[in-house]
């Protein structure tokens, strides 16, 4: 199976899971994007692989905020 195989099998069976729990919960579009969300962000970043870094410096955005 090759990856674009392997890709389609993913997305079909996540399909089959996210139909099954809306028809049995009757989960709307809004609660079910966002859990999906929650699993996209916590698969990020336990796994490591990606570290999110601020463009900018927040402490200086934060002194300058302060000021006014």
């Amino acid at each position: 199976m090759n990856i674009n195989d392997q890709t389609d099998a993913l997305l079909f069976e996540l399909q089959n899971v996210v139909n099954r729990f809306r028809s049995e919960y009757d989960l709307n579009h809004a609660t079910i994007v966002g859990a999906l969300e929650v699993m996209k962000l916590d698969y990020l970043t336990d796994q490591g692989d990606v570290d999110f870094e601020c463009d900018c410096d927040l402490q200086d955005e934060i002194d300058d905020e302060q000021e006014f």
